[in-house]
């Protein structure tokens, strides 16, 4: 006889990042960490160059940072992915480098390896882990942890924190910028939260016989738009999740967006709003079915749009999953094939 269905209902089911309070707690306790990171930042000051290297989440969340550095200041920031780094085990990796080594767990294989090699470099290495005690915080040269039990926004929140305090010393009033909204997130955070439960109900509902859905966004959201499709939809949550940049959307989704598909568009406070605006109208047009997150129509700084529409999209995976009958965090190769 075949095992029973184990049918996921609200009161039986919510993975250990959407429990009760762990959002709140998880950003209280980074706004504690403020000062530390701050000093760390000016610590790190005099860096000609940094990289982050992660993988999965602890990649994508990466991707921010860089948008922010490029288009606000002249500081040399990367974010590479843990095996590609190690694939091209950059030149520029010296004692002018400043390298930040990402991983919830504190000891993903690729990141130590990598962590390791900077060491021999003479760069400076920098770990951030969810818990202080862990391989990478015990190999780097500073370690620090989040410690709370949200990841993507204790990761991310940090990072503001800890850039916002670097581009300050060097000089660039983005620096400031970041790490004043970053202050604003332990209450705006939590007051979406009722909402983004109600709207995401009804849509986890009308996608979940959906396998295949497109994720479109970009600028400081390309890294949220691909960790939806890639470690969210796909991984969690067993759909075809497809990323989108709008800036590329006619060169190839254009053709497939017809009735029948499914798209979600994370929607910007940046000058890209015109051609998102472009896509939409084409794509409800085309019978496209679409949902769409504009962090619930806020005025919110485009800085905080990471934040913000994670907090949308993490709803909606609760919710499709659940639709699905779908357990997040249960794998059947992801903890169990190693490379």
């Amino acid at each position: 006889m075949s095992e029973p269905v184990d049918y996921l209902t609200e009161n039986t089911y919510r993975p250990a990042w959407l429990k009760e309070g762990v959002t709140e707690t998880t950003l209280q306790t980074v706004k504690e960490k403020k000062s530390q990171l701050i000093k760390l930042g000016e610590s790190l000051g005099e860096a000609k160059r940094l990289y982050m290297i992660g993988s999965g989440g602890s990649y994508s969340v990466q991707l921010p940072l860089v948008y922010i550095a490029e288009k606000y200041t002249k500081v040399p920031v990367y974010g590479v992915s843990g095996w590609e780094f190690l694939e091209r085990k950059p030149e520029t990796i010296d004692k002018d480098s400043v390298v930040i080594l990402i991983s919830q767990s504190g000891k993903t294989k690729e990141i130590v390896e990598a962590l390791e090699w900077c060491n021999e470099k003479g760069a400076v290495t920098f770990g951030l882990t969810q818990k202080k005690d862990s391989v990478i915080n015990d190999k780097a040269d500073i370690g620090y942890a989040w410690d709370g039990r949200g990841v993507t926004l204790g990761k991310l929140m940090s990072m503001y924190y800890l850039y916002g305090s670097i581009f300050q010393e060097k000089g660039y009033s983005i620096g400031e910028k970041m790490i004043y909204e970053a202050d604003k997130l332990p209450e705006l955070l939590p007051e979406m939260m009722p909402r983004a439960k109600e709207v995401a109900r009804k849509q986890g509902l009308a996608f979940k016989d959906y396998e295949k859905i497109f994720v479109l966004g970009g600028g400081i959201n390309w890294g949220l738009t691909y960790q939806f499709a890639l470690c969210t939809l796909m991984e969690m949550c067993w759909v075809h999740g497809i990323s989108v940049d709008y800036s590329e959307f006619r060169h190839g989704a254009l053709e497939l967006f017809t009735q029948g598909t499914a798209a979600i568009f994370l929607r910007s406070r940046s000058n890209m709003r015109d051609i998102e605006e472009k896509i939409l109208e084409f794509s409800r047009n085309n019978g496209v079915d679409i949902i769409e997150y504009d962090s619930q129509g806020m005025d919110v700084d485009n800085l905080l749009t990471p934040f913000t529409l994670f907090v949308e999209l993490e709803w909606l995976s609760y919710y499709l999953s659940l639709a699905r009958n779908r357990r997040m965090g249960s794998w059947r190769f992801y903890d169990k094939v190693k490379f």
